[in-house]
């Protein structure tokens, strides 16, 4: 494939990536909110929660329409699920640093702190799944 025809693929890559992104966050927001507004669980509860949904969705829509990973076997599902997970902890990781920083520390209010927080773990998720976890296998032609 020549330079040319990469680069609506790669644009196309990107646009589905923010377009199922937006949805993955809206996932969190909403779980988030029910569990923290509604349900009145601690906020770092709510987010593990909120984590689980939106993990399972962007997995599903990342596999299938953003990266269009076609492997169905065992050995591909474990290893990009384990991969995936793996990166999603480390974002949720980064994610709950910073809220408890934002919101425990500094006293900012909990939604705006999640959204920022949000914008953060979209993009090093991009990172770790265009990098690490949808990799796709190198041309053998040069």
């Amino acid at each position: 494939m020549n330079t040319q025809e990469q680069q609506p693929k790669k644009h196309n890559e990107i646009v589905s990536y923010l377009i199922f992104g937006v949805l993955t966050t809206a996932v969190s927001l909403v779980s988030y909110a029910v569990c923290n507004s509604w349900l009145e669980l601690h906020y770092l509860v709510s987010n593990i929660i909120s984590w689980i949904l939106a993990v399972a969705f962007a997995y599903v829509t990342n596999k299938i329409f953003v990266f269009q990973s076609k492997g169905l076997s065992f050995g591909q599902l474990k290893r990009e699920i384990g991969l995936f997970v793996t990166a999603r902890l480390a974002s949720l990781g980064i994610e709950e640093v910073g809220l408890f920083f934002l919101i425990g520390l500094m006293d900012w209010d909990k939604n705006l702190a999640k959204l920022l927080m949000q914008v953060v773990v979209v993009v090093v998720n991009y990172v770790f799944s265009k990098w690490v976890i949808f990799q796709k296998p190198k041309d053998s032609a040069l």
